[in-house]
């Protein structure tokens, strides 16, 4: 039976950590290692751990002082998986797991033995565990099955994957693709997207239509945190751009688009002179792309504030 090491970082989840390890406990498959990798400053997510690690020696866990930082921790985990595991998935230490979720995905790579990369639908999760947007890959343009993606088709579409918790890889494709950081940051919030295109873009890959994750929307979890998001989003375009030498014309769509959203994020905080600056900079890179998009936000700039704050809680359905 083939054996999968699941790669869990934690910064204060004091709050979520016992829910999130009872979820790989829960599993259907039960030949797996768990390794966490604690972050934070102070004991209380820690001391919850340690319980776990007491009661099953399948569970493997540090407490780094001073912090690593994401792509730290995430390294460091990686080189503790043990030497029987074919495959590494990866567990966010406020996610969930559904019961199935690595049963199913471990069958997928039995079918096709050449795959690198098994993804799955997710749900997204407040902190009090109440669904609030189900299915996040239904937009996603299609899922992959056995197949690799062009460079071209990544960039275009907004995503594919959803979240590290949502991915399981083959432990030789890790060794050759690693996880990197390309900012002095210990933030940087957009490796996972980095991996996924690395590993689309070379391998054939595989992705499951079921909601097999719970992702957790908190107001301490790094993807809330969007203007930093979005600003890491560019750099690594602009790395792709230097590395890959994709048509400028794609770059500035994807630019252009990214700029869109660094607008909104400044409306949601009434910062309207600087959501204005994004909005001209998205239409000066690609005048014709995205015109309701731009339209709707040079509109709700006109609005008050509290008009503004209302309409976004409905449009883009965010809980805070």
């Amino acid at each position: 039976m083939p054996k999968i090491s699941i790669i869990t970082t934690t910064y204060r989840h004091e709050k979520f950590i016992a829910q999130t390890i009872d979820s790989i406990l829960t599993q259907t498959f039960s030949n797996w290692e768990l390794l966490i990798g604690d972050d934070s400053p102070d004991n209380a997510t820690w001391d919850i751990i340690q319980e776990y690690t007491q009661k099953d020696s399948r569970i493997k866990a540090w407490h780094h002082t001073p912090n690593k930082g994401i792509i730290d921790n995430m390294n460091f985990l990686l080189s503790q998986v043990s030497s029987e595991s074919e495959y590494v998935a990866f567990l966010e230490g406020d996610d969930i797991y559904l019961p199935e979720n690595l049963e199913k995905k471990l069958k997928i790579f039995e079918q096709y033995p050449g795959l690198a990369l098994v993804y799955n639908n997710l749900d997204f999760i407040d902190a009090e565990w109440k669904i609030f947007h189900r299915n996040f890959l239904a937009k996603a343009p299609f899922y992959l099955k056995n197949q690799k993606l062009t460079k071209e088709q990544f960039i275009k579409h907004e995503t594919f994957y959803g979240s590290y918790s949502t991915l399981m890889i083959r432990k030789d494709v890790l060794e050759t693709e690693k996880i990197v950081n390309i900012t002095d940051d210990k933030l940087y919030s957009v490796s996972d997207w980095d991996l996924f295109f690395r590993i689309s873009t070379k391998y054939p890959i595989y992705g499951i239509d079921d909601s097999m994750t719970l992702y957790r929307r908190h107001i301490g979890n790094v993807s809330s945190q969007y203007i930093k998001l979005f600003n890491d989003l560019e750099i690594q375009i602009n790395e792709y751009l230097k590395i890959w030498f994709i048509d400028q014309r794609l770059f500035d769509l994807k630019l252009s688009f990214i700029d869109l959203l660094k607008s909104v994020a400044h409306l949601e905080k009434i910062e309207k002179k600087e959501s204005l600056l994004f909005l001209f900079k998205s239409f000066k890179l690609s005048p014709l792309s995205n015109p309701i998009y731009k339209i709707w936000i040079l509109v709700m700039n006109l609005l008050p504030a509290f008009l503004i704050k209302k309409m976004l809680k409905i449009i883009i359905k965010r809980w805070e």
